[in-house]
């Protein structure tokens, strides 16, 4: 795929929250996009969603949740080598993104959108995402 891309927690959170499952399945259908995972996320996404402030949006079971993210995106074990994002928590995000050799890195934290890196990586909002692939 052509399309190899890290979606930060707070882009699958707003996915989930919104339900817009099909979406995300035609981001990959139509524009042959792959989502990567690694623990550290698939660990910061389980913490975030399981926070008493979403249940009520969540028409779901958490495990559904869990299980959709795990089906469509492909689970890499990453070394942990980056160390230049503003906030060192989301350093994982770039190591993912690099190590998948992704092309876009998709946040809506300014932390991870306004580091400064010397590879060759889009990272992006996720507006700033779509407008790219649909070009």
């Amino acid at each position: 795929m052509d399309n190899r891309t890290v979606f930060d927690v707070n882009i699958w959170i707003s996915y989930f929250l919104k339900g817009k499952f099909t979406e995300l399945v035609s981001l990959m259908a139509n524009h042959d996009v792959e989502f990567f995972r690694a623990k550290e996320l698939t660990d910061e996404l389980i913490s975030v969603i399981s926070r008493d402030k979403f249940k009520k949006y969540l028409h779901l079971p958490l495990q559904s949740y869990i299980s959709f993210y795990e089906k469509i995106s492909t689970f890499l074990t990453i070394q942990k080598e980056f160390s230049d994002c503003r906030d060192p928590k989301d350093n994982y995000l770039f190591d993912l993104a690099f190590q998948s050799n992704s092309k876009y890195l998709v946040s809506g934290d300014l932390d991870v959108i306004e580091t400064i890196i010397d590879k060759p990586l889009n990272v992006v909002s996720l507006k700033t995402f779509k407008e790219m692939i649909a070009e």
